[in-house]
């Protein structure tokens, strides 16, 4: 091999080195994009994840309250009803 293809073969690796440099920098930077977006993301799961539990316990004391208020309301109309169906005159 003479001198000046040895030179072109270094000059032809180096720059490939250059390239692989830039280019693990830029993976560097997208990793570090991801990473953050995966934290933001988890966080807003872990949110919403008690945000849904806090409505779940709620649900179920609406649906208790509503159960409770139902019954007042049929046992209402059950007493205050004639044999005929209608309303009885007070």
């Amino acid at each position: 091999m003479t001198d000046e293809e040895m030179q072109k073969m270094v000059e032809f690796i180096i720059e490939r080195q250059e390239r692989f440099t830039e280019n693990m920098e830029q993976a560097d930077k997208r990793m570090n994009r991801l990473e953050t977006a995966f934290v933001s993301m988890f966080n807003m799961v872990t949110e919403n994840t008690k945000a849904i539990k806090e409505l779940r316990v709620a649900q179920a004391e609406t649906d208790e309250r509503l159960n409770v208020f139902i019954n007042v309301v049929e046992r209402y109309i059950t007493h205050n009803e004639g044999d005929n169906g209608e309303p009885q005159q007070s």
